[in-house]
């Protein structure tokens, strides 16, 4: 029997929003050091929304969307009583995975669930924060499409943003090199959705769907 609505909140020790949204991601380190740190700036609702992220113990390696899919729904939709208007996110990624597809058909079946896909990875959503790959000429953008491991803890697009920024490290996200351009990445990416794809299947991230709805 699914818990209610009210015993979520208690254990959250946080007073009811009008709306909860919960976030499961591919990743189980800048991903939640993103989001995390998105929910305690001054950018985000806190006055309406209640924003629980699905946390993945370190050892936990098994970052395929079937097995997020089935966290989030096993551990937040199964569990919870939702309203309507509650919603159920997945964070995924293209460069690994390519099932991508029946991941959206099964949440499109499911009341409140939602997927938002960047491609190739994460991190050109957070390229977006502080490039505008217009910028770039288009052998650039295909390189950054491939995103090829460059070294063993950088692919393509994370030696972009350490151009950028002098520095990047993914297992130790400094948010402050982002957060206050959440509105240029999501403009950016906003243009690049010009088709209105379910996923983006060129360069692209609808992690902007997501962070509209949760922006003041």
């Amino acid at each position: 029997m699914p818990r209610e609505r009210e015993e979520f909140f208690r254990e959250s020790s946080t007073t009811e929003r009008e709306k909860i949204f919960i976030l499961a991601f591919e990743g189980n380190e800048t991903e939640e050091k993103y989001f995390s740190e998105f929910r305690n700036s001054n950018k985000f609702n806190d006055e309406l929304i209640y924003l629980h992220l699905l946390k993945r113990d370190k050892k936990d390696t098994n970052s395929a969307p079937n097995h997020v899919f089935s966290k989030l729904k096993k551990e937040a939709k199964d569990e919870f009583n939702f309203k309507k208007e509650d919603e159920l996110w997945m964070i995924i990624d293209t460069d690994r995975w390519k099932n991508i597809p029946s991941i959206i058909k099964a949440c499109n079946e499911l009341q409140n669930m939602f997927v938002a896909v960047s491609n190739p990875c994460f991190e050109f959503w957070l390229l977006l924060h502080v490039k505008d790959i217009e910028e770039y000429g288009t052998e650039e953008l295909e390189l950054i499409l491939k995103n090829k491991k460059i070294s063993k803890k950088r692919n393509y697009v994370d030696t972009k943003i350490v151009e950028i920024l002098g520095s990047y490290n993914k297992t130790n996200l400094n948010p402050n090199d982002f957060i206050p351009h959440i509105d240029q990445a999501t403009s950016r990416a906003k243009i690049l959705d010009k088709l209105q794809e379910e996923y983006p299947t060129k360069l692209g991230s609808h992690i902007y769907k997501l962070i509209e709805k949760l922006r003041k």
